[in-house]
């Protein structure tokens, strides 16, 4: 069926009205001379409409008149009558190609510039960096050197650690993992304390150099002396400076409270649209649609099309096509059961990223309490845990 509306239309046809007595006759005649006509439709007694491809048409001349009809064009379409129309607006094709070729030049830009992966970093450092290198947008994609420009942002960023930059279409997207900077160490020689680099209940003390000052069982808070490095015995006229280090095993506790709303807001479409149709070229937006969207509730279904693309090569050309379907609000309660499942796993998977890869968890404790429909899951994770950090020790410290 498709191929045979496209060898019609590349053909062209046309939509014609036939009004008479003898309709039927005329139909009869058509197919004796193999005259090919459908989509007939009987508008009313005396008037039937059709089509026909072109030559068809010709060909009616020579039998309306012995039908006793009368023949006339409701409508021309295909690719015969498209390019007749363009032959009159010679000037229109004209602008049409300089038009694709202003496309096809622009398409050779880069646009914009999206940053992945920083966390630490701040996003205006990096694109200042970029635009240094040469990378910022109105930049002809064609005449940067990525890899150049990945090598030298590494080295002006010390916070990176990888970098990897793919230019799609008209935009640039600079992918980064930030460096996990480890604690400062403290050489070997250099006197200094151990203390505690968070609060805790001390579980197990390895103290391999220096005097430990806890013991299982002690409450510690960040900060606290653990292992001291000022050894003094009684034999010893002056203290000892040493390099103390080992390990103070504790139970630490990270805890995080979630909520979620029992009463939900849902809509349901009522049948009602209001279409919105925006032509993107580059950074200028346009719109076909006048006036305000007609609803105060509705739902928005989003499509987004780039014609004249291939591959990662294409104009800097996006239609945006938004459906906006009236609604009506109602509330539904959420079953409890699916809340709480829902705010243990958010609370569980927002706590790991905090407890160190070699801790070992103890237990998990969840309490949920309801409050005016928001259901509230305090969540708190008993971990065993190394707690020993460092400190340098300040000759003359107590």
């Amino acid at each position: 069926m498709l191929v045979l509306k496209l060898w019609n239309y590349m053909r062209g046809y046309v939509i014609v009205k036939v009004e008479g007595l003898a309709l039927e006759r005329f139909i009869n005649m058509c197919i004796a001379r193999g005259i090919y006509l459908w989509d007939i439709k009987r508008i009313n007694y005396t008037t039937l409409e059709a089509k026909i491809g072109i030559q068809g048409f010709k060909e009616l001349r020579k039998i309306v008149k012995r039908a006793g009809c009368r023949v006339s064009i409701h409508k021309k379409n295909g690719y015969p009558f498209w390019v007749h129309k363009l032959k009159k607006r010679k000037m229109l094709l004209v602008g049409a190609f300089f038009c694709f070729l202003i496309l096809v030049f622009s398409s050779t830009f880069i646009f914009s510039i999206e940053i992945i992966g920083n966390e630490e970093l701040e996003k205006s450092e990096i694109i200042s960096s970029l635009n240094e290198l040469g990378l910022k947008p109105g930049t002809n994609k064609y005449l940067v050197n990525l890899k150049e420009i990945e090598t030298e942002l590494l080295l002006d960023v010390d916070q990176i650690a990888w970098v990897g930059i793919e230019v799609r279409g008209i935009r640039a997207k600079v992918e980064i993992v930030e460096k996990r900077l480890a604690p400062d160490k403290i050489d070997k020689n250099t006197p200094c304390n151990v203390i505690a680099k968070k609060n805790g209940v001390i579980e197990k003390v390895i103290a391999r150099n220096g005097d430990a000052v806890v013991e299982e069982g002690d409450i510690v808070t960040k900060g606290d002396l653990l292992i001291n490095g000022v050894v003094q015995r009684e034999n010893m006229d002056e203290p000892m400076f040493v390099h103390s280090y080992g390990e103070i095993y504790a139970k630490t506790y990270y805890e995080t409270t979630e909520s979620k709303n029992l009463i939900e807001i849902k809509k349901d479409k009522t049948g009602q649209k209001f279409k919105k149709r925006t032509f993107n070229l580059g950074s200028i937006e346009l719109s076909f649609n006048k006036g305000d969207i007609p609803y105060d509730v509705y739902i928005v279904e989003k499509k987004s099309k780039r014609p004249f693309q291939w591959r990662n090569i294409g104009l800097p050309v996006e239609i945006i096509t938004e459906d906006y379907y009236e609604a009506i609000q109602f509330e539904e309660r959420i079953d409890e059961i699916q809340a709480k499942n829902h705010i243990h796993k958010e609370a569980i998977n927002k706590l790991l990223k905090d407890i160190p890869l070699d801790a070992k968890i103890l237990n998990t404790q969840i309490d949920f309490t309801i409050q005016d429909d928001i259901l509230y899951g305090k969540v708190i994770i008993e971990v065993l845990e190394n707690i020993a950090e460092q400190k340098t020790l300040q000759i003359g410290e107590d």
